[in-house]
């Protein structure tokens, strides 16, 4: 989870004023009863509301967030949530269930067309004792970082100089779409 939290870290460092102010609103919301620290009752309350399933599973989210042990979330902590949930970044294993930190196995076809369906996402030991469960002719599953390499060579711009401003001007608007994604 350290690594997790050195990305929040610097994520949270480049912020604009504006979205460091939303990270602040979003503490505040959570916070009830306005003591500076969030409690478990608090956080589930906001997980209730977003509908989520499996509670279970955020309560040990809650745990870990929890980096100082003392049963409550402050600012950082919440901090923490506030990128897992704005980034997508809430991935569990489809084998165990468990919350994954890092890198992780997904279904090459599943992801292609879109798809969240159980045993797409693994966690390493999942993946590596074949502990999930998923359709046959779905059988290519890639490791996070794999398939970012993938999708970043699939796209990479050939040397003319069209095809590179069509580069840089698609990232520019995935820079756009990710700032309204963290702005919203």
């Amino acid at each position: 989870m350290e690594e997790v939290r050195e990305t929040v870290k610097a994520f949270y460092a480049r912020l604009p004023e504006s979205q460091k102010d939303e990270v602040t609103k979003f503490f505040n919301s959570l916070d009830k009863d306005g003591d500076g620290k969030i409690t478990v009752e608090e956080f589930m309350a906001w997980v209730k509301q977003r509908g989520f399933k499996s509670l279970n599973r955020y309560e040990s989210i809650f745990k870990e967030l929890d980096k100082d042990e003392n049963g409550t979330l402050d600012f950082d902590e919440v901090l923490m949530l506030f990128y897992l949930y704005k980034s997508g970044r809430f991935v569990f294993c489809d084998g165990c269930g468990s919350f994954i930190k890092g890198n992780y196995f997904t279904c090459l076809k599943c992801f292609n067309a879109g798809m969240s369906a159980e045993g797409c996402d693994l966690c390493c030991s999942c993946y590596g004792s074949n502990n999930f469960n998923h359709r046959e002719d779905h059988a290519t599953f890639v490791d996070s970082h794999a398939l970012i390499i993938s999708i970043w060579r699939k796209n990479k711009p050939s040397k003319s100089d069209k095809d590179q401003m069509e580069f840089v001007t698609g990232v520019f608007h995935f820079a756009e779409v990710l700032l309204g994604i963290f702005a919203s």
